[in-house]
């Protein structure tokens, strides 16, 4: 199936920040909050273009206008209409942030980020999260960090994954070396075989025998391999083994270590794919996963959620939107449905 790589969000070349603000005013004045209005601004808007209204806002009503939104709109519609504001890397390191809060910590939101970034970003959501403390926690932000509450709410072996990762020193092939192996349509270039053939007997000594495996080189490997060795590991598993490395991983490991492995490793495979499966999650079952499909639903309109929409059909049977239309109301499902529909 061909798939075709675009955001479904549709908003206009040029906007004018200041009639749109106006707008925004006039939404939200009284006691009677009008959310089409609200819904036809944001939801047709840009990240950029919202930090233009937002900046309009103050400019002219001394306010700020994701402060505004919050008196005016109420559950997980004021989620969504909150995090359409935030740029991708904060809507990470807030939702770790939110994730780790309280009683218990939510390993969910743990794997579908820190599993799924690649080294720039691990080295952007740790300055981003920083900022979230000193927004949220002043006075305890400067004895705390993405690392250091991790090590507190996980436990090993998890903890000893998400560490790892977020070290942030995966290798990774230059840009021009990938550009290369891809022109001549030989990706083994990127690939050292002999390494690869080292690293499956690895991991399958540490899985021998009808006991538990042995994490150690599972985190180690898939923590610090590139992209591309990652895939011929996957590739040669499946030839040597009979069965894909997440069907071992699943007899062999228990949760959550289980679901973070793989996360991670799913996440260098086939990131769509994986994607796809982490919104259906969302909605599976009794209750809505709402952060999930929050964050989810405003990290990709904008760069491929056309090309996921067109996955989740063909993998579920059932449209995207629909599954959204069927397990949300009000307010926030006619919103989501304009960022997902276009």
């Amino acid at each position: 199936m061909a798939l075709t790589v675009r955001g479904t969000l549709t908003y206009p070349t040029n906007i004018n920040p200041d009639a749109d603000a106006d707008a925004l005013y006039r939404a939200t004045k009284g006691a009677n909050t009008d959310e089409d209005a609200i819904n036809a601004i944001i939801g047709h808007r840009s990240l950029k273009q919202r930090a233009e209204i937002r900046e309009a806002y103050y400019r002219k009503y001394g306010k700020d206008l994701v402060e505004v939104l919050k008196g005016s709109t109420k559950g997980s519609y004021d989620s969504l209409c909150q995090t359409l504001f935030r740029s991708h890397i904060k809507i990470l390191a807030y939702d770790l942030y939110k994730g780790m809060k309280g009683v218990g910590t939510n390993s969910t939101v743990l794997n579908e980020i820190i599993c799924c970034c690649n080294n720039t970003e691990i080295y952007m959501l740790k300055k981003a999260y920083d900022e979230v403390l000193r927004e949220y926690e002043p006075k305890k932000a400067s004895q705390r960090s993405l690392e250091i509450d991790v090590a507190k709410e996980a436990k090993p072996p998890y903890e000893t994954l998400l560490t790892r990762l977020l070290r942030g020193q995966r290798q990774e092939d230059a840009p021009e070396k990938i550009e290369q192996a891809q022109r001549s349509g030989n990706i083994n270039l990127l690939v050292d075989q002999r390494m690869v053939g080292q690293d499956v007997r690895e991991l399958q000594n540490a899985i021998a025998g009808s006991g538990k495996g042995d994490p150690e080189p599972f985190i180690r490997i898939f923590s610090d391999r590139s992209k591309y060795h990652v895939k011929a590991i996957w590739e040669t598993w499946k030839k040597e083994m009979g069965r894909t490395l997440v069907a071992s991983i699943c007899e062999k490991f228990s949760d959550p270590l289980r679901t973070g492995l793989n996360t991670t490793i799913m996440a260098l495979i086939n990131l769509r794919l994986l994607l796809v499966c982490q919104f259906h999650e969302s909605m599976y079952g009794l209750g809505t996963n709402d952060d999930s499909l929050i964050r989810l639903v405003c990290l990709r309109c904008e760069i491929d959620l056309y090309a996921i929409k067109q996955l989740y059909q063909e993998y579920f049977g059932k449209s995207l939107p629909e599954a959204i239309r069927s397990d949300t109301s009000g307010d926030y499902r006619k919103l989501l449905l304009i960022l997902v529909e276009g």
